[in-house]
């Protein structure tokens, strides 16, 4: 039986418009694709315009509870930032934030032995309140794209066995795309008696038109570099971006697949 995680409060009530002054309208997808469940979790669910927090997290294929894994850290992190709210956050901001979710997990282990190999990847973003500067933090295989009018400024590195001997020059990133390991992954959120760390990163020139794509790894198996680069315009309507990238994934892709992706406007100024 798959536990209901209680869902918080959503972070604002204002009802969903085509835009703001900061933002578009976020577009998602969370999918079950050719799985029989879904353990990929994708926080908000019910996303407003001035939501400045997202996360998608992909529960670890072969573990027991990896739906509950993603969605308790979802969950939970959210949590933590709805309670230490601030505007300029750092590292280790982020770093008392998981540990915090790790706690979490950890006592959801501790009442639920099934639940003991449970862990799950985790990508999120956190806007600044003008949304003019944004606090990037990843564990595992799931992925975070900045990408302005085509053309990728920052990508996040994997924490997989496969990226260990790209950096170590053993395999080239095509050879990875195909490597039998691939799906391997080298960190994850596992509770606090298997503690991880994150990677952080703060963008602070974001602007007009730029897109943030958070993803797990089933949205990767049909996007790369050549399709981003059609079609991430700057005049793109992300609506029509999010048709794209499901009609690709839509029975092509063997695992779950979700994903948040966010046009920003009115930044420049």
């Amino acid at each position: 039986m798959i536990m209901q995680i209680p869902s918080l409060k959503p972070m604002n009530n204002n009802i969903m418009e085509i835009s703001n002054n900061y933002m578009y309208a976020p577009v998602y997808l969370n999918e079950i694709g050719q799985r029989e469940n879904n353990e990929d979790s994708i926080y908000p669910k019910n996303p407003s315009l001035h939501d400045r927090l997202f996360i998608v997290c992909d529960g670890v294929g072969g573990r027991s509870k990896g739906e509950v894994a993603s969605a308790l850290v979802c969950e939970r992190f959210a949590e933590y930032i709805n309670q230490h709210h601030k505007n300029h956050v750092s590292k280790a901001y982020f770093e008392s934030g998981l540990k915090y979710v790790e706690e979490k997990m950890e006592n959801y282990i501790k009442g639920n032995a099934e639940a003991f190999k449970m862990a799950t990847t985790l990508t999120l973003l956190y806007f600044s309140t003008d949304y003019k500067a944004a606090y990037v933090i990843w564990i595992g295989d799931s992925r975070i794209y900045h990408i302005r009018n085509r053309e990728i400024l920052f990508q996040t590195k994997d924490h997989s066995e496969v990226q260990s001997l790209i950096d170590m020059g053993e395999i080239t990133q095509l050879e990875a795309e195909n490597h039998p390991r691939r799906n391997v992954i080298t960190r994850a959120v596992s509770g606090a008696s298997r503690p991880t760390r994150l990677d952080y990163k703060e963008i602070s020139d974001v602007l007009s038109n730029d897109f943030f794509l958070l993803c797990t790894d089933g949205i990767l198996e049909n996007l790369n570099h050549q399709k981003i680069n059609m079609w991430f315009d700057k005049d793109s309507n992300p609506e029509d971006i999010k048709n794209k990238i499901e009609t690709h994934a839509y029975k092509n892709t063997r695992d779950n697949y979700s994903m948040y992706l966010l046009k920003m406007r009115n930044n420049n100024y």
